[in-house]
């Protein structure tokens, strides 16, 4: 089966992950099976979201550094996923892997560097 063009891919994204109005919430995982409940999940705003690139696949991303409320448990954060609500809701992503694993002690706050959270779709 063909995949989306890369026009398509970009609306689809922009549509789901909006510039604006957005409610997305980002979980962290020690693994990228489950949430890590040292980590509170972290508003990405309501335009927190940059614009999906044209190209296959499209990339869509943090347009805004992100930073996490301080951790309550020491852990070793690897992966992430776009939830639909601060606790429960929807999973929108699959944990996607970090480009570094990121320890954290108990106090800690994670930066994401613009850019550095991407979902894409080819």
């Amino acid at each position: 089966m063909a995949g989306l063009t890369p026009a398509e891919a970009q609306a689809t994204l922009n549509a789901r992950f909006p510039t604006s109005g957005a409610a997305d919430w980002i979980a962290w995982s020690a693994g990228g099976a489950t949430e890590f409940a040292g980590l509170a999940r972290t508003a990405v705003g309501a335009t927190g979201w940059a614009g999906a690139t044209l190209a296959d696949p499209s990339v869509k991303a943090n347009g805004v550094e992100l930073l996490t409320a301080a951790a309550t448990a020491d852990g070793t954060v690897t992966h992430f996923a776009v939830f639909s609500a601060s606790s429960g809701g929807t999973q929108r992503t699959d944990w996607t892997a970090l480009a570094a694993p990121r320890a954290v002690v108990v106090g800690d706050q994670l930066r994401a560097a613009v850019g550095a959270l991407a979902v894409t779709l080819t």
